[in-house]
């Protein structure tokens, strides 16, 4: 992607603006689901921008416009910007002003801001209708402004629907439609809306294949006493899936029927649905006489807590991808001394290494191979362009994961193969610490992911470095890498951590221009104890894969940490020999040697 074209599809979609009196129109990469990983159809923003980060929202003026994005991608957006005359807003930062009131802020009175209403959600749109009030701005949710100047533009998407076996889901359909039922009676209302995909797969016990990274399939599912409806292509859904469905009282209509379905539904009914994920056009198309109740979704509440069988059945995905990891490790330690590995062919090599193990569909997300510093880079992603040979110069950061029907997968692991400085093993071991002090931590029951989240930045804070990002997310069941709403942050949040509860612990030390650290684990949150004082949890480590130690500087671990660490290699060594040859388990017990003062 050039910057020329980038120039001339701005160009472009100013035209469009001007032809429908458009002051500003916003572009994002939403599907009207919200969904974090959307279809290529949906990629609206980075196709007239040219940034390819998985989160970013571009504002187009008639003189200018900007690019909003988080820590993540500061450095990707710079690059990625040059030349557009688009500026980057580094959001969240307490110096930059939101889409909304930058908005508010740079267009005249009576403005008018166009954008396609499928793309945003309802939350968004409330936001920036509260902050163009004073303004008179007005927000023009029907103008696809894309579509036409988009030559090309993939389609829809069509990938079939496949049955998600109980042995792998634990609760059969109609026990979840049934627990849902229940709610709604508890909350007074005559409907349940659900939008997000992963709650609408998770509630059916069906998946897709819509996205590359997550199997989901675009649908809305809505509930009653009476009656189950799923919308969805129907093309999508085969025998063997409609039948499951009908059995346990799930009828079939085509996705685009559920604005009519909303519309039907009685005068004066109340409709629950979370305006955080449901697109603003659909919203703003249902009649005054419903009364919408905005409620986070009721279904991302109950599948954050894995059952029984979906937590021993992502344990077993762990020892798989432990074994798939294991056999990259000693891949690359072959490989990279005789200049045979880049960043692309380890990314490669590892895909092949995970496809071998039973039930395997997909990487749950574009592995991030960043050697030296393309790994300062959170979300760094090689290209024929910047693929950079692995030497034994500098650190390679490998963050990556697998989807399978038992389970997802998101591990991160940092490598070192020549002779790291007293700087970088300082910062390594640091990151080693701060991942250990997270994994031991204790809290009393209520405590959220923002409560512990200094548990592992502190550990940096002390050093004065900081990581901007969040420490760690909660991971889905075969479904949304990114699974909330759990999650280790900065940011205040109100959902308790609880037993049964998956989320990854991944703190880390970038230094821009030189090198990215990160280490990463999936943990399960479990019970520790009861006494007088209270039900305390913890956090038990379901990732298996070896941590390099070569890097470290030994002196700077307790220890308890270093006990920590043999005992985690040992159990490493115990679960992972299995499917290894000879020379990957001899690799394995070299790797896993306890380390000592």
């Amino acid at each position: 992607m050039t910057n020329n074209s980038i120039a001339e599809r701005l160009s472009a979609l100013r035209e469009g603006m001007a032809n429908q009196k458009i002051d500003a129109y916003i572009v994002t990469n939403y599907d009207p689901h919200t969904s974090e990983y959307s279809a290529s159809h949906w990629l609206a923003r980075e196709w007239i921008s040219g940034f390819t980060g998985s989160v970013g929202t571009a504002v187009i003026i008639s003189n200018g416009g900007g690019l909003w994005t988080d820590g993540r991608y500061f450095i990707q957006a710079e690059e990625q910007l040059q030349g557009s005359g688009l500026d980057l807003f580094k959001a969240k930062l307490v110096e930059t002003p939101t889409i909304p009131q930058w908005l508010a802020d740079t267009l005249p009175n009576q403005a008018r801001v166009g954008v396609d209403g499928r793309s945003i959600s309802q939350e968004f749109y409330l936001e920036l209708k509260q902050a163009f009030l004073t303004k008179g701005i007005e927000i023009v949710l029907e103008h696809d402004l894309i579509s036409p100047i988009w030559h090309n533009r993939p389609p829809r998407p069509n990938a079939k629907v496949f049955n998600h076996s109980s042995q792998y889901a634990g609760v059969n359909t109609s026990d979840k439609i049934q627990k849902l039922r229940k709610y709604l009676s508890e909350q007074h209302a005559q409907a349940l809306l659900i939008s997000t995909l992963d709650d609408v797969m998770w509630t059916l016990n069906i998946r897709g294949g819509d996205t590359d990274y997550s199997p989901v399939s675009e649908a809305y599912l809505l509930i009653s006493q009476e009656h189950c409806r799923l919308f969805i292509n129907t093309h999508k859904i085969n025998t063997e899936v409609s039948d499951e469905l009908l059995k346990n009282g799930v009828h079939l209509h085509q996705y685009e029927h559920v604005h009519e379905a909303l519309n039907l539904i009685e005068n004066h009914s109340k409709v629950i649905y979370n305006a955080k994920n449901t697109d603003s056009l659909l919203v703003n198309g249902i009649k005054k006489e419903i009364s919408l109740m905005n409620l986070p979704c009721i279904v991302t509440q109950l599948k954050a807590v894995k059952n029984p069988i979906e937590l021993r059945n992502m344990k077993e995905t762990l020892r798989y991808d432990g074994i798939a990891m294991v056999k990259f490790m000693y891949w690359l330690q072959q490989q990279v001394p005789g200049g045979k590995v880049t960043e692309l062919s380890a990314e490669q090599c590892l895909m092949a290494f995970r496809k071998q193990q039973p039930g395997y569909i997909s990487d749950s997300f574009r592995t991030i191979a960043g050697f030296g510093k393309h790994g300062a880079k959170m979300h760094y992603a090689a290209n024929k362009n910047s693929n950079s040979q692995i030497n034994e110069s500098e650190f390679f950061l490998v963050d990556s994961g697998g989807q399978f029907l038992s389970g997802t997968t998101d591990i991160t692991r940092t490598f070192h193969f020549g002779s790291p400085s007293d700087t970088e093993r300082r910062d390594y071991t640091l990151v080693l610490k701060a991942v250990i002090r997270l994994t031991q931590t204790r809290f009393l029951k209520g405590a959220t992911g923002s409560n512990l989240d200094i548990m592992a930045r502190g550990v940096l804070w002390q050093n004065g470095i900081d990581y901007k990002c969040g420490t760690g997310h909660g991971v889905g069941m075969c479904l949304n890498v990114h699974e909330g709403p759990q999650n280790f942050s900065q940011n205040p949040a109100e959902v308790a951590l609880v037993p049964g509860m998956v989320i990854t612990n991944e703190p880390g030390v970038y230094r821009e221009g030189k090198y990215g650290i990160r280490i990463e684990n999936m943990m399960q949150v479990v019970e520790i104890e009861k006494n007088e004082f209270g039900t305390f949890y913890g956090f038990e480590t379901i990732t298996l894969a070896p941590i390099a130690t070569n890097m470290l500087k030994v002196d700077m671990l307790s220890n308890e940490e270093i006990d920590w660490l043999n005992d985690y290699h040992q159990q490493c060594m115990y679960l992972l020999t299995e499917g290894l040859n000879p020379e990957e388990k001899a690799w394995l017990q070299q790797a896993t040697q306890p380390i000592s003062q």
